[in-house]
């Protein structure tokens, strides 16, 4: 992945996050042959994503050899979008994957987590 590819995907993270609680990462890995399911509900423990209160955070996992990616996210905000959410995540992903455009599919990833954290986790305003 690019220099440019990376930070795009570090603008849509900070985009998706600002003014919520959700807290996304994003794990890239060079396995050949990987339960992509599996493998992002070990990074996400890994990683300690599960200790971000209020239990919202998300993982963007993606096996670009494998040709697998996995979209997970903690049990709060699960509650809050449902198993349909995450099905229509990835089959959302599937063409940008198809495609080859990795760093897209990610950003596109990214970004309808943002849409849910801003309707489910908006942090108060300040005045």
């Amino acid at each position: 992945m690019t220099t440019p590819e990376r930070r795009r995907i570090a603008d849509a993270i900070a985009r998706a996050e600002r003014g919520t609680s959700g807290r996304i990462a994003v794990r890239l890995i060079p396995d050949a042959d990987v339960d992509a399911f599996q493998r992002a509900k070990m990074e996400f423990e890994r990683i300690g994503m599960r200790h971000h209160e209020p239990r919202n955070s998300a993982l963007i996992l993606v096996a670009p050899k494998a040709r697998r990616y996995a979209v997970i996210g903690d049990r709060a905000l699960h509650a809050r979008v449902g198993d349909a959410f995450w099905n229509d995540v990835v089959a959302e992903l599937r063409p940008f994957f198809a495609r080859d455009d990795i760093a897209g599919a990610i950003v596109r990833g990214v970004e309808r987590l943002g849409s849910a954290f801003e309707e489910h986790f908006a942090s108060p305003e300040t005045p």
